[in-house]
């Protein structure tokens, strides 16, 4: 069921259809390719998909926090859309760690993330801090939050897209990259 709810939604996303009278983000449009599944991978994927999961994990745990505080229609539209599409990649790539018999986490150690610029992560406290915002403040601290933690993927996509082979992860990497762009255009917007 949730995928199927993840599926519909994602589709909605990338239709473009308007929600609550607003424009979702959509998906730039062209043609369609298909991936050809492979388990070929190196290193640079191993490493992007085990950056991203808990990366996506704490953007699950930020954009739920729209839920149930003062924000603006369009601004709880956005998260719910963010909140399916990054359940159904942490899904896709669990699974290709697992196939490729590859662990979850890389470690905590900092030097793991020296060799790509850093760890791009939002820190705990961040969303601890968000969670004390006064209302009337919620809406632009989330914002400011959400645009730097969907930026930090996009860098991870990046680095996927240079250095990775598997062409499931880079092309879940040049969605990433796509779609966390356009939300980040998207909250600018809301920020003006």
């Amino acid at each position: 069921m949730r995928r199927l709810t993840a599926a519909l939604a994602g589709l909605l996303l990338l239709a473009g259809c308007g929600l609550g009278g607003t424009d979702l983000v959509a998906a730039p449009t062209g043609p369609v390719s298909t991936v050809v599944e492979t388990n070929d991978f190196n290193p640079v994927d191993v490493m992007f998909l085990q950056m991203s999961v808990p990366h996506q994990r704490t953007g699950l745990e930020l954009v739920k926090m729209a839920h149930d505080k003062p924000v603006r229609s369009e601004v709880k539209t956005l998260a719910s859309a963010i909140e399916v599409t990054q359940l159904s990649e942490v899904d896709s790539m669990l699974k290709w760690l697992q196939d490729w018999k590859q662990p979850e986490s890389a470690g905590d150690n900092p030097q793991l993330h020296a060799g790509h610029g850093g760890d791009h992560s939002t820190s705990p406290e961040s969303i601890a801090a968000l969670g004390t915002t006064p209302s009337g403040e919620f809406e632009k601290a989330f914002l400011n939050l959400l645009i730097a933690h969907q930026h930090n993927a996009v860098e991870m996509a990046k680095l996927e897209r240079e250095g990775g082979v598997n062409p499931q992860a880079k092309a879940m990497a040049e969605r990433i990259f796509q779609s966390r762009t356009g939300q980040i255009a998207q909250m600018l917007g809301y920020l003006e």
